[in-house]
C-alpha cells in the first residue's frame, strides 16, 4: 500500500512539474503574440495565440487530472 502512495505521489509531482511547464511556455506565447498584435504582424500574432490556447487546454486537462486522482 505505502509504495502505490508513493508511486501515485511521484506521478502527481511529475504532471504538476509538466503544468508548471506548459504554463510558463503560455505565458512567452502570450507575450510573443501580444506583440505581434502590436507590430501588425497578423500570421505571427494569431498562431502565438491559437498555440497558447492549445497550452492552456492541455493544461487544463492535466490539472483536472491532477484533481480526480
Amino acid at each position: 500500500m505505502a509504495r502505490d502512495g508513493a508511486r501515485r505521489t511521484r506521478l502527481n509531482n511529475a504532471v504538476l512539474v509538466y503544468v508548471v511547464l506548459l504554463l510558463s511556455l503560455q505565458i512567452f506565447l502570450l507575450t510573443i503574440a501580444v506583440e505581434g498584435f502590436f507590430e501588425r504582424d497578423a500570421g505571427l500574432a494569431w498562431a502565438a495565440t491559437g498555440i497558447s490556447v492549445f497550452l492552456a487546454l492541455t493544461a487544463i486537462f492535466f490539472y483536472r487530472y491532477l484533481r480526480d486522482d
